[in-house]
């Protein structure tokens, strides 16, 4: 490994009958995001410049945001910059998926055309795409020329609940919600039949700039696919090509780690859910037997350059890296410390690695060699039936999912006013988003259950701080 970081290699409770080590607590906990960490809490958004950013680059990050913030208006249009719109989309602006920087808002029961919630398709091991909808299902068309042939949102989602009643060790009683999904008013038909439907609610977009830095060394060296040290943790990581070289990569951006660097991860947003062409993925789309698009696409540019050049990017991707992880809140209470105890005791930290050291040699030098605490490995883990969804990914399998960073999630309903876990929001709470854990992470669930009420809320608080 290029780097040192903080590795912790323990046990799950179904695995070891000692008890796991715990991590000596160390102040830069406080900081998780290093020298780039916030200043201080900011409940208004979570869109803030890295902590140590320069003033000349800061200006440059607010310049990127508008990037990300305003709406793209179909083509053509007076708007510069701004337009190229569709033909299909899922919303006009990032903004619109990403609500302040955080998870969008979650679609309400029964039909409707969501934006912060995605529907990505395709089936088998390399049939990333469904052969009539492509690989996502976009909900909304640009209008079209009265002369020529009208061009409809691919479909809607009906989306149901059920509730699902259980209870701790205790008796303390709980209810989970299982999402039931169908796609209605579909415009070119149904389905093939073994296309599966893979349900993915918007993620919060700070610190990723750092989650890019980690040395690809030092994922790899959590990789352990077949559990050699028996402690019930596969940890392995996704090989996806970069589409720009051709080269197969380490995964590490995606619910199942379908893009390696956080560049190709904005432009394939850029393309998929708002329909902008751009250098990596130049074109439109659209499915051969989409006629009324393929028209549509061919009107609006031709062959004209891709509707975001690269330079443009560069200003978002650079605004993307650097939106700052915040502060740590009351880590340092004796209730937060007994929820870390507790955290490490349940093995949470087998998947959710909480520290590594950045690259000193990444490309932006205010996000290299840093210490961040990310608690995440960035790893495809099974989650279990609960969670699966069906749908292979390259090396990601229908029950895999790649583990979520934990930082900063106790503040979305400060700053956002709501809040959902997992990959297509169904839990309400850190809570609900424990217990659908299956599959690897079933002893430390079953851990949580166990646990009394009063170490129960000790753990949620900790992970409200961090």
């Amino acid at each position: 490994m290029k780097n040192a970081f903080i590795l912790v290699v323990l046990c799950c409770l179904c695995a070891c009958s000692k008890q796991p080590e715990v991590l000596e607590f160390s102040l830069n906990e406080l900081r998780p995001g290093g020298s780039a960490t916030l200043a201080s809490i900011n409940t208004r958004t979570f869109i803030h410049p890295s902590g140590n950013l320069s003033i000349d680059d800061e200006l440059e990050f607010w310049d990127g945001l508008s990037f990300f913030r305003d709406p793209w208006v179909a083509s053509p249009a007076i708007t510069v910059d701004r337009d190229g719109l569709g033909p299909l989309y899922n919303a006009r602006s990032c903004k619109a998926c990403h609500s302040r920087g955080g998870r969008g808002r979650m679609a309400a029961e029964g039909v409707s055309s969501p934006m912060a919630l995605l529907f990505r398709l395709g089936h088998g091991e390399k049939q990333l795409a469904d052969t009539t909808y492509g690989a996502q299902l976009q909900t909304f068309a640009v209008l079209t020329p009265t002369n020529n042939p009208k061009l409809d949102a691919e479909g809607q989602i009906n989306l149901q609940y059920e509730m699902i009643e259980g209870q701790f060790d205790d008796g303390a009683p709980y209810t989970l919600r299982k999402p039931h999904y169908r796609l209605v008013n579909l415009s070119q038909g149904p389905l093939a039949a073994t296309t599966q439907l893979s349900p993915r609610y918007a993620p919060a977009i700070y610190g990723m700039g750092l989650l890019d830095a980690i040395d690809s060394a030092d994922l790899f060296a959590l990789e352990d696919e077949y559990d050699a040290d028996q402690n019930g943790i596969s940890a392995r990581y996704n090989r996806v090509p970069n589409v720009l070289t051709g080269q197969l990569e380490l995964g590490r951006f995606g619910f199942k780690g379908l893009h390696p660097n956080l560049n190709q991860q904005i432009a394939s947003a850029f393309i998929n859910d708002i329909g902008i062409t751009n250098p990596y993925f130049p074109k439109e789309t659209c499915q051969p037997t989409q006629s009324a698009c393929l028209l549509e696409a061919k009107r609006v540019h031709g062959e004209q350059s891709p509707e975001i050049p690269m330079k443009l990017l560069r200003t978002t991707e650079f605004m993307s890296a650097h939106i700052a992880v915040q502060p740590t809140r009351k880590l340092n209470s004796p209730q937060a410390q007994q929820g870390r105890t507790l955290f490490y005791q349940l093995g949470c930290q087998g998947c959710h690695q909480p520290s590594f050291v950045t690259r000193n040699d990444y490309e932006l030098p205010e996000l290299a060699g840093q210490i961040i605490w990310p608690y995440s490995d960035l790893a495809l883990h099974d989650m279990g039936e609960g969670l699966a969804d069906g749908k292979v990914e390259y090396r990601a399998t229908g029950r895999e999912w790649r583990t979520a960073p934990l930082w900063g999630i106790g503040l979305q309903p400060r700053i956002q006013g709501y809040q959902g876990f997992l990959h297509d929001g169904r839990a309400r709470t850190i809570s609900e988003a424990i217990l659908w854990h299956g599959g690897e992470a079933k002893a430390s669930q079953q851990g949580f259950v166990a646990l009394p009420a009063h170490e129960r809320a000790a753990l949620l608080f900790f992970l409200e701080q961090i």
